[in-house]
């Protein structure tokens, strides 16, 4: 089902687009005095909604949310590796980068005026069902990270040293929006790791940026995602607002199974617990988990009345399907 639906949207989409594929900017070297500011002419007033590619790209971002849900709901995670590949191919090589991790924030407040805001707000809806959604299935950049990844050399950094490190990734987000809000420019937009690679171009720092991560890949779970994204950053304080949450139950024995197999290292603590803001969603806990151990359960909402506000559950717990 999932890939029958990819196949069909790719041999959809990309023909819309293929006759300008091999040219154009996406795939000249990066120009360092790049901005986006807001459209000031009755000419610029007049440009559709829709600039560039955005359309294709709205359709395809859809695309793939519609198979992550299958995945997740379905609880087929075997999949996921079908869309990190997809991911990869379609969304990066050949699209250039989707969501520019380091760009993407910043893009919201300048073009904000064009189809780009549709794009923006799908990210931000899946963050607020779900979670992290986005981050762990459709990132090109996230994805090519976890595919390099290899689990035999696999090294992590303590857990006193990253606590602090990441906090970097809130606090470059924090100075990027403050910043494209004084100024009203965007920085930053080639020197995400391996949109080199995607561009098919880049310069010399550009370049080091996506080999150094690239090595750095081999032996650290998505490296550039715990750390430095602030795309990330900024969907990880959504999901911690998301409806559906994963939550350990009274069935959990403690067994501390699920804190091993998670790569995000989004379980810790004595009892262990979830935390939602580092939970991409990758399923691996769920797979390994004692029966019942985990559940997804809805959070509940604040029912406005007469008689004043009171906390009403929007559903009842439902553990065995609907899973995350």
């Amino acid at each position: 089902m999932i890939l029958v639906l990819l196949a069909s949207l790719l041999l959809t989409v990309l023909p819309v687009s293929a006759d300008d594929f091999g040219l154009g900017a996406k795939f000249d070297s990066p120009n360092k005095g790049k901005s986006f500011n807001l459209p000031t002419t009755t000419q610029d007033r007049e440009k559709p909604y829709f600039l560039h590619d955005q359309l294709i790209k709205l359709i395809l971002l859809l695309g793939f949310m519609a198979a992550t849900g299958l995945i997740i709901i379905r609880s087929r995670y075997k999949y996921r590796k079908i869309i990190l590949i997809a991911s990869v191919a379609v969304l990066g090589l050949y699209l250039g980068g989707f969501l520019c991790s380091l760009t993407a924030i910043q893009n919201l407040f300048m073009k904000w005026q064009t189809g780009y805001l549709l794009l923006f707000l799908a990210v931000l809806g899946s963050a607020l069902l779900r979670g992290r959604i986005f981050c762990g299935y459709i990132c090109p950049f996230g994805a090519l990270q976890e595919l390099l990844h290899f689990k035999r050399i696999s090294r992590t950094i303590p857990s006193v040293w990253d606590r602090y490190l990441t906090r970097a990734k809130y606090v470059l987000l924090g100075y990027l929006v403050v910043r494209v809000l004084v100024t009203g420019q965007v920085i930053l937009q080639d020197y995400t790791p391996f949109k080199a690679l995607f561009t098919w171009g880049g310069t010399p720092l550009s370049v080091g940026l996506t080999l150094t991560f690239a090595i750095l890949s081999l032996i650290m779970y998505r490296p550039f995602c715990r750390y430095l994204c602030p795309l990330g950053a900024f969907l990880a304080l959504l999901s911690r607002f998301r409806l559906f949450k994963l939550k350990l139950s009274s069935h959990c024995a403690g067994c501390g199974l699920c804190q091993k197999v998670c790569k995000s290292r989004a379980i810790a603590g004595k009892p262990p617990r979830i935390d939602s803001s580092e939970c991409i969603l990758c399923g691996a806990c769920l797979e390994k988990r004692p029966k019942k151990a985990i559940v997804t359960e809805r959070t509940k909402i604040w029912d406005i009345s007469g008689a004043g506000l009171c906390p009403v559950p929007i559903a009842e717990k439902n553990p065995q399907k609907m899973t995350d």
